[in-house]
């Protein structure tokens, strides 16, 4: 897929984990999915995350749901980019490695992109949309920046325990927004 604005708004990174699926319906059914999920309900997304220290019990604290549209952030996640139909951008900035995850909040999309400051790193994340044989390949993937060589250093360190929980959050993710797609598909009687 080119022209991705994950492209456009991350092109240099450290770092960086994509998983994908197959879902059995089509684009449009599966980003209505993806609109319609709410993670923060997996009980392996919300046990990860709340080791992690993110809180999820209010609305406005639910970061791992994709942002409703015509939002511009929700949670600690900024909404960077929507190309219906193909794909959904997030952002964050902070110090993850720190038990408070360090997040910069308030950030306008313009400052997150020229967001570069020595002891921090900023990451996109992004749901992407493409037709498959057997209906939709959705797929998702994070990129890391890191600024500064003790930046990067920390984050590694970080990175080799979260990045498989991460990977595991992400895998239910795509699992679930499958799982509401395929339910909205008629299914064809035999017979």
């Amino acid at each position: 897929m080119s022209g991705m604005k994950i492209d456009e708004w991350l092109p240099e990174y450290q770092v960086s984990a994509r998983y994908s699926i197959v879902v059995r319906a089509s684009p449009e059914q599966t980003q209505a999915a993806l609109a319609q999920a709410d993670f923060s309900r997996l009980p392996i997304v919300c046990g990860l995350m709340r080791l992690r220290g993110y809180r999820l019990g209010k609305e406005k604290d639910k970061v791992t749901r994709h942002p409703p549209e015509g939002s511009s952030q929700y949670g600690s996640f900024l909404t960077l980019a929507t190309v219906p139909q193909e794909e959904v951008l997030l952002g964050i900035a902070g110090r993850f490695w720190r038990p408070d995850g360090g997040i910069v909040r308030g950030l306008t999309p313009e400052e997150f992109r020229s967001f570069r400051h020595d002891g921090y790193a900023k990451a996109v994340w992004n749901f992407s949309l493409s037709s498959a044989d057997d209906g939709t390949l959705l797929s998702t993937e994070t990129r890391v920046q890191t600024f500064g060589r003790a930046a990067t250093v920390k984050f590694r360190l970080y990175w080799l325990v979260v990045g498989p929980f991460s990977g595991v959050i992400r895998k239910s993710m795509l699992r679930e927004v499958r799982r509401i797609a395929e339910q909205s598909v008629p299914q064809l009687s035999a017979g």
